[in-house]
């Protein structure tokens, strides 16, 4: 049985004939009738060539004729964001949610585009969607701990990281990661706690009498087992000499 078009441009992919396939796909949809593959595969030919401009146009011709295709405009969300237009990628989501309202994929596409721009206040809006669509999804709350962090919005960060890394239904990939960013945040604030203890003597009071109130009032956010730390340290501080304040000689 002859091979279609699809398949014996497979094979030409397979070795590394780019050129050969791409000729062969280019063929098969300019006789028309070819089904949204054709244009999916020719769009990936474009794109492992690095010629974005013809593989957008490739997905963008397989939609004038199959409008509805799911894989046909992900791909295309996927190949603008790959080639840096950021801004149409994030029209391509908006217009798709605007005809499927809470649709996860161009969500997550949106959620993508946002961070890759760095816009993080928008990112974080779509990851607080995809978290409200699916509550139990490790992978949503996991983005959006991460974006919460890049905000310096720790509690709320600390909040998620510890709900991964605790929860026996997170895969351990996940989990382990949310571990090591909870001793990271954990970490970076307890230098920045014992530098207040050095300098700051009301402050030290205050630690003695509850250092998880005391440093809770300050703004800091640390993990369960952080705080339980802060607790160890009460009688090391005890240890510490008095800071000593200057003032301004007066003449």
């Amino acid at each position: 049985m002859k091979p279609t078009p699809l398949q014996q441009a497979e094979k030409y992919l397979r070795r590394g004939q780019l050129k050969q396939a791409g000729r062969l796909l280019q063929r098969a949809v300019q006789a028309g009738n070819a089904s949204v593959e054709y244009y999916l595969r020719l769009a990936e030919v474009y794109r492992l060539q690095e010629d974005w401009q013809n593989a957008i146009e490739a997905i963008r011709a397989a939609l004038r004729l199959h409008p509805d295709s799911v894989p046909a405009r992900e791909q295309l969300v996927e190949l603008l964001l790959e080639s840096g237009r950021i801004d149409e990628a994030v029209e391509e989501c908006q217009r798709w949610l605007r005809e499927i309202p809470n649709h996860p994929v161009p969500l997550e596409h949106l959620l993508d585009a946002y961070w890759q721009a760095m816009d993080y206040e928008h990112a974080l809006q779509v990851a607080n969607q995809l978290v409200q669509l699916q509550p139990y999804s490790p992978h949503y709350r996991l983005r959006r701990a991460r974006l919460l962090d890049n905000l310096g919005r720790y509690a709320q960060a600390v909040s998620d990281y510890e709900q991964l890394a605790f929860d026996f239904s997170t895969p351990d990939e996940i989990s382990h990661w949310a571990l090591s960013e909870l001793e990271r945040l954990d970490r970076v604030q307890l230098e920045l706690v014992l530098q207040l203890l050095n300098e700051d003597g009301l402050f030290r009071l205050e630690f003695l009498r509850d250092p998880t109130a005391a440093v809770r009032a300050r703004g800091f956010a640390f993990s369960r087992v952080g705080e339980q730390v802060l607790h160890t340290l009460v009688d090391a501080v005890r240890e510490l000499p008095r800071t000593h304040r200057s003032y301004a000689n007066y003449h």
